[in-house]
C-alpha cells in the first residue's frame, strides 16, 4: 500500500517551528519535503506544505 501524502495549508501566524511541533516532525524534515521553501523564516498564507 502506498503511503499517502499529508499536506498542510499555511495560515496566519504559522511558522515552521509551530507546524513541526503540531505535527510531531522537525523543521529539517519539513524543509527536505518542501524544496519550494527557500526562506524558512518567511511563509505565505495559503501555501501548501507537505508534512509526510
Amino acid at each position: 500500500m502506498a503511503h499517502r501524502q499529508k499536506v498542510y495549508v499555511v495560515r496566519s501566524g504559522d511558522t515552521l517551528h509551530k507546524i513541526s511541533k503540531r505535527y510531531g516532525t522537525s523543521i529539517n524534515r519539513l524543509l527536505s519535503l518542501n524544496p519550494q521553501i527557500t526562506r524558512p523564516d518567511i511563509l505565505f498564507i495559503g501555501t501548501p506544505i507537505r508534512l509526510y
